[in-house]
């Protein structure tokens, strides 16, 4: 024993210990980064395959959601002529036809009248268009062997008196489509309830959009009802029908463990393929507004980590080899590094110059007219995000008030730009001229110029004498203003179009008078068509209603009108520019002092 130690002093004497050591301790630290490398781009592959199924997830479920919504436009604009039917039963025809016809991804239309609403077609009365080889055929479908009032749709459209989607179904044998139905209520011009409507949506193209460019080999994709039943899936080469039938199950088993990702509440499940016994991720979430159906994507762990298992061996292998790959590695974390730092920096400025163009986009808003007791002015501006492409603007000139409001296409900073410098541009014109379509005309040939991008800019410009109270102004595809005094009303407005559209259009002006104590309220689309979560816009009816029993002080009126717009909203959000502006013309007695 006492030979062995002294063997092993000698060795480590003569220094041939210390190098082995220092080798050792070398290749354990080797050892060591290319674990902590495994775990580093391990934890990135998990988190790149979260981001690329919440990616998958939205553009589905916004496939999905515009489809539906084109339907529900559509059947909304044809709304009109399906009551203006009423009045004649064989009219209907042509309504269904048209119902049809107006939206390609329309498969059928029916218009559904209650019993006996036309004692001379006998109880039940139905038309029905449906498209047959490249053209529409439409018929009276109900009868003895059709009686829709015991459908369910139709029953439930006479219980709640709302518009609903249907769960999709099949139809048909040859091929079999996957249908779901938008049902709507009608009512004719009397108030009473007339007809239920029904658009057809064919839904089999579905499967083969959930699965047109999976991300990783055998990742697929599927929908199913708020019931659990699948409604589209890959095919059944691609992937056995046990491994559908189990996880549609998983998605429906509230007792199953699973996480919650993202700020999107994308919910995952970790599970074991029961047919190739593979580890794999399940992420589903429901569609964000009726009928609440579920999407989701699985894909297979071992597919997500491929990289990074192969990257490992190879990461081993130079580690082996020498000392040269320690200096690749930091190298490589050195450039990680520096471009993250890199990166953080940019994002910091980018976030302070915004800041900064927000503060100059404020302080480019008029200043508040309160040296005259003629006349109360207030404007409000909120935008969507840091910058707006929303305007406003006033001041004083030769005793007339000039005034205007804008909203350019889009959000963000390419809109904050354009509202600079056509705000810029109006302020110069208005120094120059005082008629509002001069002015507006003049402002749309600069704006023309060079207008490549096809930017373009609503605009209403007013010019009061404040002497007379003769209001001028032109509105160039804005929202028309509101006069409010005993009632409200809108004030007539010319269908001149938005500036920057057509370089050689002839702006025309109005003229009207406006009364001593009358206000004149003019407002963005971000106020009528601000959305709650529901989708349910704020509406001009909404807006005059308000403004009918507001406070007539400017100031007071457009708070009112922003608080009451936020509580529409509630927790939607704001999805647009708000921008308002109010004046007041002054008082009765005076305009006789």
């Amino acid at each position: 024993m006492a030979a062995f130690i002294d063997r092993i002093r000698i060795f480590f004497k003569e220094r041939k210990g210390s190098r082995l050591v220092l080798i050792l301790l070398t290749a354990l630290l080797l050892e060591l980064v290319a674990v902590l490398q495994y775990t580093y781009t391990r934890n990135l592959l998990i988190k790149e395959e979260e981001r690329i199924t919440r990616m998958e997830l939205t553009m589905e479920s916004d496939v999905i959601l515009n489809t539906l919504e084109e339907a529900e436009l559509s059947m909304r604009e044809n709304e009109w002529s399906v009551q203006k039917s009423l009045a004649h039963p064989d009219s209907l025809f042509g309504a269904v036809g048209r119902m049809i016809r107006s939206n390609p991804s329309v498969a059928g239309a029916c218009i559904a009248v209650l019993p006996d609403y036309y004692p001379e077609k006998g109880r039940l009365f139905e038309p029905y268009a449906h498209k047959e080889g490249g053209r529409i055929v439409v018929d009276q479908i109900a009868g003895p062997d059709h009686d829709y009032t015991l459908g369910p749709d139709f029953q439930r459209a006479l219980r709640e008196e709302t518009d609903f989607w249907s769960d999709p179904y099949a139809y048909g044998t040859d091929p079999v489509q996957q249908l779901t139905t938008y049902t709507y209520p009608i009512w004719d011009r009397s108030g009473r309830l007339a007809a239920i409507c029904g658009l057809d949506i064919d839904l089999t193209w579905l499967s083969d959009t959930l699965n047109v460019h999976p991300y990783y080999p055998s990742s697929f994709g599927f929908m199913l009802t708020r019931n659990g039943r699948l409604v589209a899936g890959p095919r059944e080469e691609r992937v056995s029908p046990q491994t559908m039938a189990y996880v549609a199950d998983l998605v429906m088993d509230p007792t199953v463990d699973r996480t919650i990702r993202g700020r999107h509440r994308v919910n995952c499940i970790e599970f074991r393929d029961p047919v190739n016994r593979e580890w794999a991720y399940l992420d589903f979430r429901a569609l964000p507004r009726s009928p609440g159906w579920i999407v989701a994507e699985v894909s297979y762990r071992d597919e997500v980590l491929a990289p990074v298992r192969s990257m490992m061996w190879r990461i081993l292998l130079m580690a082996l080899a020498g000392l040269a790959f320690v200096i690749f590695i930091i190298e490589r974390f050195a450039r990680v590094g520096k471009r993250l730092w890199e990166s953080d920096v940019k994002q910091a400025r980018i976030e302070s110059e915004l800041r900064i163009a927000r503060r100059i986009q404020e302080e480019m808003l008029p200043k508040s007219l309160l040296d005259r007791a003629d006349l109360a002015v207030q404007g409000f501006l909120a935008p969507a995000k840091e910058v707006g492409g929303d305007l406003f603007d006033y001041f004083v000139r030769d005793e007339k008030l000039f005034f205007c409001i804008g909203d350019v296409c889009g959000k963000g900073i390419p809109a904050a730009m354009v509202m600079a410098v056509a705000h810029s541009l109006l302020r110069q014109l208005c120094e120059q001229e005082e008629d509002p379509a001069c002015i507006v005309g003049k402002l749309n040939g600069e704006a023309c110029r060079n207008n490549e991008s096809g930017v373009f800019l609503t605009l209403f410009l007013g010019v009061l004498d404040l002497t007379s109270g003769r209001l001028r102004y032109c509105n160039a595809g804005h929202e028309h203003p509101l006069f409010i005094r005993d009632t409200v009303e809108e004030l007539p407005a010319l269908a001149n179009v938005p500036v920057g559209a057509f370089n050689d259009f002839e702006y025309r002006g109005q003229e009207t008078d406006v009364a001593p104590g009358a206000v004149l309220f003019l407002y963005t689309d971000g106020v009528s068509e601000a959305m709650d979560i529901n989708r349910q816009q704020y509406g001009r009816k909404r807006l005059r209603a308000f403004l009918s029993g507001c406070s007539r002080q400017p100031d007071a009126l457009v708070h009112a009108v922003g608080d009451s717009v936020r509580t529409f909203v509630g927790a939607a959000g704001q999805s647009d520019d708000i921008t308002m502006l109010a004046l007041r013309y002054r008082e009765e007695q005076d305009k006789n002092r």
